[in-house]
């Protein structure tokens, strides 16, 4: 940045020693200012907008973030398969415990985030220089969308990596390679104070036109307070946490499906189960690229290709990836929970669609498959019916229709019922028994958290939450050791090297460094 800023003056004073000086002592006929330019709404928009961008990034070059990488194949829930042992061989790491610092694949997660950070930041900083041009409701909202941006992406870097540097000016990118890491304390009191002021300046998901789906609201930002009380273990948080809780189940703005398995079907996106999607749409450019607008997911964890015994074309033309453990497929059958067991794992011969014939889930040790399936199970959320996954343009193996669905409000039922437990509240027993009645399971009269931690495995498997879960309430499974989970090692990933050789070594690694 700094050096930036010498280039614009070096260049400003030699043009002021030449013969052109009067032309340069004249004042511009007409020009836009920063003031001028934020004073328009839609340009306050389109920074807005440009921060939920960086959420959607998931490739570059040869290698794919999705969300499930970290959250799932890390955990006991899920192996990584595809093709064979080599496939994406960053995924092998990950579930191995065999992290590298060097690995681009954590350097694109670090610079996602903090993309999104920075752009959070001109956010916040523009909308105050707009203040005095743009109406309150204007102000409020592209401030509360800020605020909220800025929470969200470092409660992502901070599950990931902890304390990260912590920038929260414009101004403090003049120092972005000479910036230590903030303590994981420092940065959740930031993000529980950008939640709780995005909270109270954002809207209701019902007062917001079409337009808005997807977009930050108040019961959005009032359920981030809570989940990231729970993870900051700050327990001087936690009965704020439980009442914001109690107050965003009450508002009547969501409510759970009647049908658990309505829930990835694309006419339930952003319905009333849904606090936060990220947004996917087909597009037909840069479809391998960032810059692409589809989701990944359904190529991802779809069967492979041939996965149709009636017709081998239709479906099962993905890749593989993401296969549920026996061990997870255990825990169902154990808690006597088919619904969702069959609503998340997809069984070889299985017909998941009628009419669409049954899917081949190639098993382990199969030498006739191209499948490197390592359990024998294959996942569903984010199998679509072949109806609904053509389009008329572009390239819809990796442009895909789901929205990825980042926060239900199941999730906040269970985090309202392990705060009820933790602070002594109310309410803990109904909370958790709603998501339990919705799958015909027996309601559990006085919850322990043990009780809790059990029904969020099984109600949220394979979404990519499962690893950040184990990690915060300390369950470290026999399956998760035998990966080679190491504890004081394992708990967070890597710093990326590149951040620690850029700054001379003044951001540390972690213990998996």
């Amino acid at each position: 940045m700094k050096n930036i800023y010498k280039i614009v003056i070096s260049s400003s004073l030699l043009l002021a020693g030449s013969a052109c000086s009067n032309f340069l002592d004249r004042e511009p006929l007409a020009r836009e200012t920063t003031e001028t330019f934020v004073s328009d709404p839609e340009n306050l928009e389109l920074m807005v907008i440009a921060g939920y961008d960086p959420m959607q990034w998931r490739f570059e070059g040869t290698q794919f973030y999705n969300y499930f990488i970290f959250g799932d194949i890390a955990s006991d829930d899920a192996d990584k398969g595809g093709l064979s042992e080599t496939d994406l061989d960053y995924m092998t790491m990950v579930q191995k415990f065999q992290w590298n610092a060097s690995e681009p694949l954590f350097e694109s997660v670090w610079k996602r985030h903090f993309a999104g950070v920075f752009r959070a930041n001109t956010v916040l900083s523009n909308v105050e220089v707009a203040k005095a041009s743009v109406d309150e409701n204007t102000y409020n909202q592209v401030k509360g969308e800020g605020l909220f941006l800025r929470g969200w992406h470092y409660f992502q870097l901070v599950k990931m990596y902890g304390g990260v540097p912590m920038f929260t000016s414009l101004e403090d990118y003049e120092n972005l390679n000479s910036t230590p890491r903030s303590s994981e304390a420092e940065l959740y009191e930031l993000i529980l104070n950008d939640f709780k002021a995005a909270g109270a300046l954002l809207k209701t998901k019902d007062q917001y036109d079409a337009e808005y789906l997807g977009r930050a609201t108040s019961g959005m930002a009032y359920s981030y307070f809570a989940k990231a009380a729970l993870y900051s273990n700050d327990e001087s948080t936690y009965e704020e946490a439980y009442t914001y809780a109690k107050n965003v189940i009450e508002s009547g703005q969501y409510a759970l499906l009647d049908d658990y398995a309505n829930i990835w079907r694309l006419e339930e996106e952003n319905g009333k189960e849904s606090i936060f999607e990220v947004q996917f749409e087909p597009s037909n450019f840069n479809n391998w690229s960032t810059q692409g607008e589809g989701a990944g997911e359904n190529m991802m964890q779809s069967p492979r290709a041939g996965g149709n015994s009636g017709n081998p074309a239709s479906i099962g033309e993905g890749w593989g990836f993401n296969l549920p453990t026996v061990a997870l497929e255990k825990a169902f059958r154990d808690a006597g929970d088919d619904i969702r067991r069959e609503q998340t794992i997809i069984y070889d011969g299985e017909e998941v669609y009628p009419g669409e014939g049954t899917i081949r889930v190639a098993q382990p040790g199969d030498t006739n498959s191209d499948w490197y399936n390592t359990t024998g199970f294959a996942p569903q959320k984010y199998f679509l019916p072949q109806r609904e996954l053509t389009t008329d343009f572009g390239d819809n193996r990796y442009n895909g229709h789901s929205n990825y669905r980042m926060f239900r409000y199941a999730d906040l039922l269970l985090f309202a019922s392990e705060l009820a437990i933790r602070t002594g509240k109310g309410g803990a027993a109904d909370y958790l028994n709603q998501v339990r009645a919705r799958v015909n399971l027996a309601p559990i009269a006085s919850p322990t958290l043990d009780d809790v931690f059990k029904e969020r495995r099984l109600e949220l498997a394979m979404e990519g939450h499962r690893f950040f879960d184990q990690v915060r309430t300390g369950q470290i499974t026999a399956e998760l050791v035998s990966e080679g989970f190491v504890q004081g090692v394992h708990e967070k990933f890597p710093i990326p090297q590149s951040e620690i050789d850029l700054t001379d070594g003044l951001i540390t690694g972690n213990p998996s460094n």
